[in-house]
């Protein structure tokens, strides 16, 4: 081994002692240097190089200097390769150094240890890796693929994401908004059938059908208007509106009775019953369906002075008629509410006056309105027997019932005989103004006599019973 001793500079000279070591050279003019060696370890002569350039044979090992101080030092290696990152040495600038050149592994190629976000995906470790903190890409922040249920939105590919596998909530578990249409019944939603049919069982508002919705419901429904108004077009109960439904349709039916009946008061083409109109009605006598007064049906529906109308009133009063003559204007009212024709009188009797003193005395039959004959002329009728009981309202209907004079019975105020006098001048409460006196009942029920005569009382004048009335 080569051991310098002693270094020294003097002038311009640089004289190295060593042992067995001499080397001198001029620090820039030019002269020669000389360099004296020691013997190698080998045994091996030393050589030398002076001024004639022969080459000076050296030892490769490391030598110890000596500085200024005296002081020995070791110099660097002369030879081998300079520390790099995949030399598998840890230098301090190097974060790891696993000594390969795998950049998918824990230590990248650049010698820095692989981590989320570095742009380089890690096998076994991450799905992906984009270099970004960008959540709502193809690849998260936490270098997984995106994906339906991860809770994170991906931007123009999910609207939504929950993060749980419920198909019926907000959001669908394919991770779009829940909608109305989507075949999911999701929240506000009673069914949901994937379709934009609005007339089948659940609607484009997914709503399950039904009438009223407004919208007809096919195979089921004949029409839905939305409203449960029964007079248009569609009924509420979602038929159309028909002549003989019993709803009278606004603007195109007069009437509508639900029958079949064409001679009742609204006909089978829901017109209300009318003279004229060819169809012969209660409480016409004819109709020949023309406005042709002297033919053999007048205009009123009635043939020419062949029959006179009579009726007993569907409506009850007190004993308080208001005389004969407020008698008499009550059966013409009645007369006319039903459509009658003609001029009306009462068959009462009082002071003031009795049928037989009053009316005409007709020599055609007498009739009631549904046609029903009660007699051959006035002398028939005022026989003591009719041909039929005077049954029948002015509207068709039965006459009414009362609890007097036998329970359940059908009196009517009369105080007349079967000729058309006045029973008694003591019963027809007062004159029919209503006072405390007695009357004098007939029985709409019975044919014989007791059709005008058949019970008297006092003290029933503010009983309410019906009154017969005679066409004149």
């Amino acid at each position: 081994m080569k051991i310098a001793t002693a270094v020294s500079f003097v002038g311009r000279w640089l004289v190295l002692v060593a042992a067995g070591l001499v080397v001198a050279c001029v620090d820039g003019g030019g002269a020669t240097s000389a360099t004296t060696t020691a013997p190698s370890s080998t045994g091996a002569p030393a050589s030398s190089s002076g001024t004639g350039g022969e080459p000076t044979t050296q030892p490769p090992s490391t030598s110890t200097d000596t500085d200024t101080t005296g002081e020995p030092t070791t110099a660097a290696p002369t030879t081998g390769t300079p520390a790099h990152c995949g030399d598998g040495e840890l230098a301090d600038d190097e974060e790891c150094d696993d000594g390969n050149a795998d950049e998918t592994d824990e230590c990248t190629g650049a010698c820095t240890i692989a981590v989320c976000g570095d742009g380089i995906v890690r096998a076994g470790a991450e799905e992906c890796d984009d270099g970004n903190m960008i959540a709502t890409d193809a690849c998260t922040t936490s270098c997984k693929l995106a994906v339906c249920g991860d809770e994170i939105v991906q931007e123009g590919v999910e609207t939504c994401d929950d993060g749980n596998p419920v198909d019926a909530d907000a959001c669908t578990n394919a991770c779009s908004a829940a909608a109305c249409g989507d075949g999911l019944v999701g929240p506000g939603e009673m069914c949901d059938d994937g379709n934009t049919v609005d007339d089948d069982g659940c609607t484009n508002q997914c709503a399950p059908a039904s009438c009223g919705d407004g919208v007809a419901q096919a195979g089921v429904e004949e029409c839905d208007d939305g409203n449960a108004d029964d007079t248009d077009a569609c009924l509420a109960t979602c038929k159309a509106a028909a002549c003989g439904d019993t709803k009278v349709q606004a603007g195109v039916e007069e009437c509508d009775d639900g029958n079949l009946v064409d001679d009742d008061q609204c006909s089978n083409a829901c017109e209300a019953a009318k003279c004229g109109d060819g169809i012969v009605q209660a409480p016409e006598l004819c109709d020949d369906g023309n406005m042709i007064d002297d033919d053999q049906c007048d205009n009123a529906c009635t043939p020419p002075d062949t029959q006179k109308l009579v009726f007993v009133t569907s409506t009850v009063y007190t004993g308080n008629l208001g005389g004969l003559a407020g008698a008499d204007a009550k059966c013409q009212e009645r007369a006319t509410a039903a459509g009658l024709p003609g001029t009306y009188m009462a068959w009462l009797s009082d002071n003031t006056g009795t049928p037989a003193t009053r009316m005409t005395k007709a020599n055609v039959p007498y009739v009631q309105v549904n046609g029903v004959k009660i007699a051959d002329n006035w002398a028939d009728l005022t026989d003591g027997v009719l041909g039929y009981p005077i049954l029948y309202t002015e509207l068709g209907g039965m006459s009414p019932i009362a609890m007097f004079c036998n329970r359940g019975q059908r009196p009517v105020w009369t105080n007349t005989t079967i000729a058309g006098l006045q029973i008694n001048p003591e019963r027809s409460c007062e004159n029919w103004t209503g006072g405390g006196g007695e009357a004098f009942f007939g029985s709409a029920a019975h044919f014989d006599q007791r059709w005008t005569m058949w019970c008297s009382g006092q003290g029933v004048c503010g009983f309410k019973a019906p009154i017969y009335c005679f066409q004149q």
